[in-house]
């Protein structure tokens, strides 16, 4: 249901549908089960460390080492979704709502509280958080949300009667981890949406199940620019040409798309520093590589047909089961039904992503 890779690549840390909280060792090719009644979505860890951060049945949030030894543990709501910054100064954390909060159990502020609309109900995925290195952090929901200007008039958090319909920040959000104030929204998508922050807060890239997909440079939050479709290329607005001639379209810097690679969108993430990013089909195999800044694929890879991934059944209450660590070029995907994972590793170099180990199935 989770994952998350340490920043090192050495690890990655999974948990399941049966409460299981896994750790692999991705040199050694070993695995243990750390725990059994370890809350679905609280795979993680501690930002740039080997610190497991993960929540018990009991709503329990610990933070521990990779030999079990605790550093902390405090009562807390049922997470959806969360993160640790790599002193530990800032815990984040999603509700069933969407409302996100920093600080521990009872001593936590919200930082995102204005509508119970869209939610994880409502949309079956989770609110994705990404921290980046810099003062950044970013938030991803449902299109959507978000189209409002940030000022006084529309706050993040409001009283908890006092909610509009639809939340003005549910969509894709980037935060001051210093004020956790909006810095600034990032429009256009519709429906599910998945975005993701360059690990050196400068890039800002998204994509949703309708099939859109943009990118922002974070110094220039205004300026929106499209992702090529695979088969097309990239819709021109300015056009004097009727709906549906190809004269609408860019298709300059197209690759041959390969079989199977679907534009509908179940998650992204950075495989190569802030540099390249991979973008994962729902029910699809096939995963493209763009680089950050291009608007056009640079490459397809094919993950394997066999085990079946995450990626498909529209499991976007599990694109939080696809993991990276841009330092390390590690990828590692969760298995539709098996509890098992892929692992991958990408030659930023030679341009590769080779599929290096599968428990149980090598």
């Amino acid at each position: 249901m989770a994952a998350d890779v340490s920043r090192d690549g050495q690890y990655a840390l999974t948990s399941h549908r049966d409460n299981a909280l896994v750790l692999w060792n991705l040199q050694t090719h070993e695995y243990r089960q750390l725990h059994d009644n370890a809350n679905i979505y609280s795979a993680a860890f501690v930002q740039d460390s080997h610190q497991v951060l993960w929540q018990d049945l009991d709503n329990v949030v610990h933070v521990e080492t990779i030999d079990g030894k605790e550093l902390e543990s405090f009562h807390h709501f049922p997470t959806y979704g969360h993160a640790m910054t790599r002193n530990r100064a800032l815990y984040l954390s999603a509700n069933q709502d969407w409302y996100l909060f920093a600080g521990r159990g009872g001593k936590r502020t919200p930082v995102l509280r204005d509508s119970d609309s869209p939610s994880f109900l409502g949309s079956h995925k989770l609110l994705n958080l990404t921290l980046s290195d810099s003062n950044n952090f970013l938030t991803a929901g449902a299109g959507p949300g978000g189209r409002g200007p940030i000022d006084a008039e529309h706050p993040p958090v409001r009283p908890e009667k006092e909610h509009p319909l639809f939340s003005e920040y549910k969509g894709v959000v980037l935060w001051s981890k210093r004020s956790l104030k909006p810095v600034a929204k990032f429009n256009g998508f519709d429906a599910k949406t998945h975005a993701t922050l360059s690990p050196d807060g400068q890039w800002v890239v998204g994509a949703d199940e309708a099939g859109k997909a943009y990118y922002w440079n974070t110094q220039k939050p205004e300026e929106r620019h499209r992702f090529s479709s695979y088969a097309l290329g990239i819709y021109l607005d300015d056009t004097p040409y009727e709906l549906g001639d190809p004269r609408n379209w860019d298709d300059s810097g197209l690759i041959e798309p390969m079989a199977g690679v679907r534009d509908i969108t179940l998650a992204n993430a950075f495989i190569d520093h802030s540099d390249y990013f991979l973008r994962f089909g729902n029910n699809s195999h096939i995963a493209a590589l763009f680089k950050t800044g291009n608007p056009w694929p640079q490459a397809y890879f094919d993950l394997g047909e066999s085990p079946e991934l995450v990626t498909y059944g529209s499991h976007y209450s599990r694109n939080t089961a696809i993991a990276t660590s841009p330092q390390a070029g590690v990828l590692v995907i969760g298995h539709n039904d098996d509890g098992g994972i892929s692992v991958y590793h990408f030659d930023g170099e030679k341009q590769t992503l080779k599929r290096i180990w599968v428990p149980g199935w090598d």
